[in-house]
């Protein structure tokens, strides 16, 4: 048998030691010495009963090499047509693989419970086109040193089914270089512990609520409208002011007429 090939049937398998002993039923069921399993810096043993190719490297059973399993009519390719490439990982076809179609350029890894990388340095993925990450489950981002960024050339869209929640241990920040829209279905509420200023830098500044609307103009004018009644109400309440008056009904505060038909003069 020097320097022949034979296929043969693994019998028992060493898994430590990489290598496995082989049956030949042709040779009345003749059982070779421990094989040593091809390897090349990968690990991935047959299972017991698989055929596989043996090339002897000399006289007798004793010294010899394995190249692996071969396809046949009980160990069958998952798919197979030209232009394909496909590693399986697990005992089961299909259970965990790569697949590359040279015919589309696409490749694919598959797994059936979890896949994951551990990397002492960084990772950098790039891609010309789309990038999606889509998860049946929870997908969380988070990073235990230092910051997480997300940056376009165009839009971020945050979308959820129910709620979308921002903390942060300092500051929050939103800032746009148009127009900021808040826009709720439900109550909006703002709320600081140590007040609540809200500020615009030119321009005019305007909050409508239910047909009224509190008006601020660029000069720093303030306008106070309602389609109802607006009512004041406090212990006491102070209005100053230089010029003015206050109509209500026709009359005014400023100019107004008593019973005896006398105007009365601003007060001094």
């Amino acid at each position: 048998m020097a320097s022949t090939n034979r296929t043969g049937r693994v019998s028992s398998i060493d898994y430590a030691a990489g290598t496995y002993e082989v049956t030949y039923f042709d040779r009345g069921r003749s059982v070779t010495r421990k094989i040593n399993a091809m390897s090349n810096g990968e690990y991935k043993m047959p299972t017991v009963g698989q055929i596989v190719s043996v090339t002897h490297t000399s006289s007798g059973l004793a010294a010899a090499t394995t190249t692996g399993t071969v396809w046949n009519k009980t160990n069958a390719p998952a798919e197979g047509y030209q232009g394909l490439y496909r590693k399986e990982y697990a005992s089961r076809k299909g259970q965990a693989y790569d697949r590359y179609d040279e015919n589309t350029g696409v490749y694919t890894q598959y797994v059936d419970k979890r896949t994951g990388r551990t990397c002492n340095g960084e990772i950098y993925d790039e891609a010309k086109g789309p990038i999606s990450l889509v998860g049946g489950g929870q997908i969380q981002v988070s990073s235990s040193g230092a910051s997480v960024s997300l940056n376009a050339k165009t839009g971020v869209g945050i979308a959820a089914g129910t709620t979308v929640s921002l903390e942060a241990g300092g500051a929050v920040s939103a800032e746009a270089g148009g127009e900021l829209s808040v826009s709720a279905g439900g109550k909006v509420s703002l709320e600081g512990q140590e007040g609540l200023e809200i500020e615009v830098s030119g321009g005019e500044a305007k909050i409508t609520l239910n047909g009224a609307v509190i008006t601020v103009s660029e000069a720093g004018d303030v306008s106070i409208t309602s389609p109802t009644k607006i009512e004041l109400t406090a212990p006491e309440i102070n209005a100053t002011a230089g010029t003015g008056d206050v109509t209500i009904e026709g009359v005014s505060l400023v100019n107004h007429t008593h019973n005896s038909g006398a105007v009365a003069p601003p007060d001094k």
